[in-house]
């Protein structure tokens, strides 16, 4: 690819691809773009009640998954956390009143955080760079870190919310970098992390079947879907290093990570000139963020059990839109450029 052509420009300002998408191919993708458009509507609003009581330049109140997506609907979570950088403590008397504050404001309901303590606190930013690796690095640092990087989105603190993502990726890209060669040590952790999510969605489930985990079917749909676009959308961006020469890479993955991974996705697909294959990947994506609205939808999730999820026509559904988000990212990393990259990089 030439570094100069439209597509290399594509890649370098993904911003609103999936709308480019949409145009080449003649397919919209209606619930992503009604998320879309709900999600910074929602986000002003909060900026506008937590933000004057919150504004620091020590810390940033941070928002993930679906709203650092752009893909919110009405019963999304509230995965939040507050970012504490320089010298301040999570201790603060500043942090924890902006920690009162947000617990006022999100996390209501059947919106509130996850039990795994990742979200609804605080912690030091520290962590993330300085324990990369060895014991110290546990699951719940790299998942933070990892988040920060591919789906984050500040409500306060913006500027310490930035410096924070650009300290973590400089220390991936601090040492063994080669021109026109993916980035190893954050791809290495990249790789890591969606191992990770995998592992742990087993370990979840209790030994013997049913045990009563009422969440593992949905937490297996989004296995499917949205856990794997957001590896997609994070991988993609680092082999599309090879495009680029050392020099470049640090301001092309902060462009390519400032953008949702469907637009990263997106971008990539039509830099690849395989606009078909992309139209049929995100509609894919589109009726599962659509399933995701429907009311009816979660309920019969939250209802279905490991013995009876394959009777389930919604799961069927569930499991044929993974089958096509499987096909079109296999072709984009395999049958295109990306190939050789892919194999090279992508096992050992």
């Amino acid at each position: 690819m030439d570094t100069r052509s439209g597509a290399a420009e594509l890649l370098s300002h993904p911003e609103g691809a999936l709308e480019d998408l949409s145009k080449a191919s003649g397919t919209t993708f209606p619930n992503l773009a009604s998320a879309r458009a709900h999600t910074p509507e929602r986000l002003a609003t909060l900026r506008r009640d937590i933000g004057p009581l919150c504004e620091s330049d020590r810390f940033s109140i941070v928002l993930f998954g679906s709203w650092a997506r752009r893909e919110l609907t009405p019963h999304s979570d509230d995965d939040w956390a507050i970012l504490v950088g320089g010298e301040a403590s999570v201790n603060d008397s500043d942090v924890e009143a902006a920690l009162a504050a947000t617990r006022d404001c999100l996390g209501q309901g059947a919106a509130k955080p996850g039990s795994q303590e990742i979200f609804g606190l605080a912690f030091r930013f520290d962590d993330l760079v300085t324990k990369i690796g060895l014991d110290d690095d546990t699951n719940t640092n790299l998942t933070r870190r990892m988040l920060l990087l591919l789906e984050s989105v500040p409500v306060s603190g913006q500027e310490v919310w930035e410096a924070c993502r650009n300290e973590v990726l400089e220390r991936y890209l601090a040492r063994g970098l080669k021109s026109h060669r993916p980035p190893r040590f954050l791809l290495n952790d990249l790789v890591r992390y969606w191992r990770t999510i995998c592992v742990d969605f087993e370990g979840k489930h209790p030994l013997g079947g049913e045990g009563g985990d009422q969440k593992w079917v949905t937490r297996n749909a989004k296995l499917r879907t949205s856990r794997k676009m957001l590896f997609a959308g994070g991988l993609i961006p680092v082999l599309m290093c090879h495009l680029r020469e050392v020099s470049e890479m640090p301001e092309f993955l902060r462009a390519q990570l400032h953008a949702p991974p469907t637009d990263r996705l997106a971008a990539a697909f039509l830099a690849e000139g395989m606009v078909d294959e992309g139209a049929r990947t995100l509609a894919a994506y589109d009726k599962w963020v659509g399933l995701l609205q429907n009311e009816l939808c979660r309920k019969e999730l939250l209802e279905l059990t490991e013995a009876t999820r394959e009777s389930s026509r919604l799961f069927q559904q569930i499991t044929g839109l993974g089958r096509q988000l499987d096909r079109g990212l296999l072709a984009l990393l395999f049958d295109t450029q990306l190939g050789g990259i892919t194999r090279n990089f992508g096992i050992f």
